[in-house]
C-alpha cells in the first residue's frame, strides 16, 4: 500500500490558507530590539503565531494545542533557544535559523502535522519529536541544512512519519533518526561535504531509506532496520573514503545500489530473515572493501565491479541463496561463502590480472561457475589464483577462461566432498596450474555441455585426484611441455585424457 505523502501541501492549505511563500518571507516582519525572553502559548484551532528574532542572545517558548495550527519562527543572531511544541491534528511549523550557536527543540504530537526547519550557520543543534499514529495521514519533518559542524536529532515514533534531508551542504554534521512504529521513511536527497555522520534506526513495519545523492569524502551513514518489509536504497554515492553499514533484521528486506563511484570506500551489509535481496548496479574505483552477509532463507546478492585492488566478500547462511559478481579489473580479492541448500555462485566478466578468488560451498546441490572473458571472448585473465571448495552432495562447478586470446599463468584450485560432484572446464593460455580432488560416489571430471573438458596452451600442469567409486575422467590437454597426472582409488573408475 502505498501512502499520502501529500500532508505538508494540506497542513499549510489547512492552516494558512495561503501559499507557503507568503509567510517564508520575513524581511517586512517587526523584529526585536533588545534582549527578551519570549513565552507564547496558544490553545485553540487555526492559529497562526509569528515570531522574529534579530539579536543575540534570545530565548523562545512557543506552545499550540489545538488542530490545524501555524507556527512561523524567524532567527537570526548567535546564541539563541527556541523551543516549539505542538499537539493535535494538521499543525504546521516553519523555523529558519541563521546564525551560530543555536539550539533548537521542536515537538508535535498526533497527526497530519508538518515541520520544515532551514538551518544556515555553523554549531547549531536541532532536536525535532514526532508522535502520534499517522498511517494514512502521515506526519513529516524536512531539514534543510547548510553549514559545519551542526547536529540534527530526529525521533518519530507510533507509525506513519516521513524524515527527509532535502538538502545538506557542509562539513562535519551529524544527522540521528530513531523511528519506531510502522510505515516510517526516511529520505536524504542532497548530502554534500565531508566528514558528515548519518545514523538511523528504525524499528517496526514497512520502513524505507533512500539516499538519492551523496557526494563527498570521509563520511560516515550506519542505517539499522528492525521489523519486515524494510528496504534501503542509493540511488548514487560519489567519493573516497566513506564508510556505510546496513544491518536488516526481518522478513523481506532490500538493500539497492544504483551506483558507488570512488575509492577507499567500506560498505557493510548485514541481513537477517528470509526473502532477503542485496543489489548493486555498479560499483566503480580501487581500494574499496564490501562485505554482505546474509542469514536466511531464498537470499540473493549481486554487485558489478569495475576497478583494481578492491576486496568483495559475501557469506550467506541458510537456503536457496545465490551470488553473482560481475567483475572487471585486477588484484581484486573475492571471497564467498555459502552454507545451506540449493546454493549458487556465477563469478562473470572475469577480465583482469592477479585477482584471487576463494568461493566456498557447504550444503546440497550446490553450484559454482567462473567465467572469464564472458561475454566478450576476445579478453584475457592472467596470474589469477581460483579456489574453490565444495562440500556435499550434487556438486558443479564449470571454470571457462578465454575463448579467442589465450589467458595465462592462472591457478585453480578444485576440491570437492560429496556425492556426484562435477567439474568441467575450458581453459586457454600458458603455464597453467590446475589440480582438481575429489572424494565421494558418483565422482565426474568431463563436460556438461559437451562430452568432455579442454585444456589448451603450453606448460600446462593438469593433476586429478579421485577418491571414491563410479569416478570418470576425460578430456583433452593440447599443447606442448604439458604434465598430466590422474589418481584415482576406488571401484568402476575411467580415465581418458588426450594430449594432443
Amino acid at each position: 500500500m502505498k501512502l499520502n505523502k501529500s500532508l505538508l501541501s494540506c497542513a499549510v492549505a489547512i492552516a494558512m490558507g495561503t501559499s507557503f511563500a507568503s509567510y517564508a518571507d520575513t524581511d517586512n516582519k517587526s523584529a526585536s530590539s533588545s534582549q527578551l525572553s519570549t513565552k507564547i502559548t496558544t490553545e485553540s484551532v487555526e492559529n497562526t503565531l509569528t515570531l522574529s528574532q534579530t539579536l543575540s542572545e534570545n530565548n523562545a517558548y512557543l506552545y499550540q494545542d489545538g488542530d490545524s495550527n501555524t507556527m512561523l519562527v524567524t532567527t537570526i543572531g548567535n546564541n539563541n533557544d527556541t523551543e516549539v511544541v505542538q499537539n493535535q491534528f494538521g499543525n504546521y511549523a516553519q523555523v529558519i535559523t541563521t546564525g551560530d550557536n543555536n539550539t533548537q527543540v521542536y515537538s508535535q504530537d498526533g497527526v497530519a502535522n508538518g515541520f520544515i526547519s532551514e538551518v544556515t550557520g555553523n554549531n547549531n543543534m536541532l532536536f525535532v519529536s514526532q508522535f502520534g499514529q499517522g498511517f494514512f495521514v502521515n506526519n513529516e519533518a524536512i531539514n534543510i541544512v547548510t553549514g559545519d559542524d551542526n547536529l540534527i536529532d530526529v525521533e518519530q515514533g507510533n507509525g506513519g512519519h516521513w524524515f527527509y534531508n532535502m538538502d545538506m551542504q557542509g562539513n562535519a554534521n551529524e544527522i540521528t533518526s530513531l523511528q519506531t512504529g510502522e510505515w516510517h521513511e526516511a529520505e536524504i536527497t542532497m548530502l554534500s561535504g565531508d566528514e558528515n555522520t548519518l545514523d538511523l534506526v528504525q524499528d517496526g513495519y514497512w520502513n524505507t531509506f533512500k539516499v538519492s545523492s551523496l557526494q563527498g569524502n570521509d563520511n560516515e551513514l550506519e542505517v539499522e532496520q528492525d521489523g519486515d518489509r524494510n528496504a534501503v536504497a542509493f540511488s548514487a554515492i560519489s567519493g573516497d573514503a566513506n564508510e556505510i553499514e546496513i544491518e536488516q533484521d526481518g522478513l523481506t528486506n532490500a538493500v539497492t545500489f544504483a551506483a558507488v563511484i570512488g575509492d577507499d570506500n567500506q560498505i557493510d551489509l548485514d541481513q537477517e530473515g528470509s526473502l532477503n535481496t542485496i543489489e548493486s548496479n555498479l560499483f566503480e574505483g580501487s581500494n574499496n572493501e564490501v562485505s554482505a552477509t546474509q542469514v536466511g532463507a531464498e537470499n540473493l546478492m549481486t554487485a558489478d565491479l569495475i576497478g583494481d585492488n578492491n576486496e568483495l566478500t559475501s557469506m550467506q547462511n541458510g537456503d536457496l541463496n545465490e551470488v553473482y559478481m560481475g567483475v572487471i579489473g585486477s588484484d581484486n580479492e573475492f571471497s564467498s561463502s555459502q552454507m545451506g541448500d540449493l546454493n549458487s555462485i556465477h563469478l562473470a566478466n572475469f577480465n583482469g590480472t592477479g585477482n584471487d578468488v576463494d568461493l566456498v560451498q557447504s550444503g546440497d546441490e550446490n553450484t559454482m561457475l567462473v567465467q572469464s572473458s564472458y561475454p566478450d571472448v576476445s579478453l584475457t585473465s592472467n596470474d589469477n589464483d581460483i579456489d574453490i571448495s565444495q562440500s556435499g552432495s550434487q556438486n558443479e562447478t564449470v571454470v571457462t577462461l578465454a575463448g579467442i586470446l589465450d589467458s595465462n599463468n592462472n591457478q585453480i584450485d578444485i576440491s570437492q566432498d560429496g556425492t556426484l560432484n562435477l567439474v568441467d572446464m575450458m581453459v586457454e593460455g600458458n603455464n597453467h596450474s590446475i589440480d582438481i580432488s575429489q572424494e565421494g560416489e558418483g565422482n565426474w571430471v568431463s563436460g556438461i555441455e559437451q562430452s568432455a573438458f579442454l585444456v589448451g596452451g603450453e606448460n600446462v600442469s593438469f593433476s586429478v585426484t579421485q577418491v571414491g567409486n563410479d569416478n570418470l575422467v576425460e578430456g583433452s590437454v593440447i599443447g606442448y611441455d604439458s604434465t598430466v597426472s590422474v589418481t584415482q582409488i576406488g571401484d568402476g573408475n575411467t580415465a581418458t585424457i588426450t594430449q594432443m
